[in-house]
């Protein structure tokens, strides 16, 4: 089994307002990015916000708190929902709304021919997230403290680049302007959105 962490638990200080309840077509921008992830992920949420859970728990999503603000804190509680059953975790930004689920299934894919391997989401060359961690980092990615969200731990690791399939889907929302971009990718129907099941 495999785990999908969305940290949904920042605190958007550049996008003057809570980014994850914008508006993104008949939705908002957390409910897209849940509804992102395939089923042959066990989704967990970890928010401070409570707006944020119930969207997510209407979704039929677990939600956790972290024990606090740094992105660190956010690692440790959701791997901590499944760590004793996942084989490899991955970590997926609440406001990422625009990644497929065919590429989220991708990883999936690539963790089954190398489960010892991290993976990252890519186009065109360029290295992103979401990153799919091995349960072998695990125990390093518990002991993370900070504003540090497993970037360290990416160090000295053989890490594959598993391919997206379009650019838009390593775009996420920090600023008014990137939704903007957001909505606009959206409205041109760059993304092959699918509602999660059963949502």
């Amino acid at each position: 089994m495999l785990g999908c962490v969305i940290m949904a638990a920042g605190a958007g200080t550049r996008f003057s307002g809570n980014k994850l309840l914008a508006s993104l077509g008949d939705a908002v921008v957390v409910e897209r990015t849940i509804r992102s992830v395939p089923p042959v992920f066990e989704t967990v949420v970890v928010t401070r916000w409570p707006e944020v859970r119930v969207r997510a728990e209407a979704a039929g999503v677990r939600c956790v708190a972290p024990a606090g603000a740094e992105r660190s804190a956010s690692v440790r509680a959701g791997l901590a929902v499944g760590a004793a059953r996942w084989d490899g975790c991955v970590f997926l930004s609440g406001d990422q709304p625009l990644v497929r689920p065919e590429s989220l299934a991708s990883l999936a894919a690539a963790h089954r021919a190398e489960p010892e391997r991290v993976l990252r989401l890519s186009y065109g060359g360029v290295m992103a997230a979401p990153v799919l961690f091995p349960r072998r980092l695990f125990a390093a990615l518990s002991a993370l403290t900070g504003a540090d969200g497993g970037r360290s731990l990416l160090t000295g690791e053989d890490v594959r680049a598993v391919e997206a399939f379009g650019p838009e889907e390593l775009f996420d929302i920090d600023t008014r302007a990137d939704l903007v971009s957001v909505r606009a990718a959206l409205s041109a129907g760059a993304v092959g959105f699918r509602p999660r099941p059963g949502a």
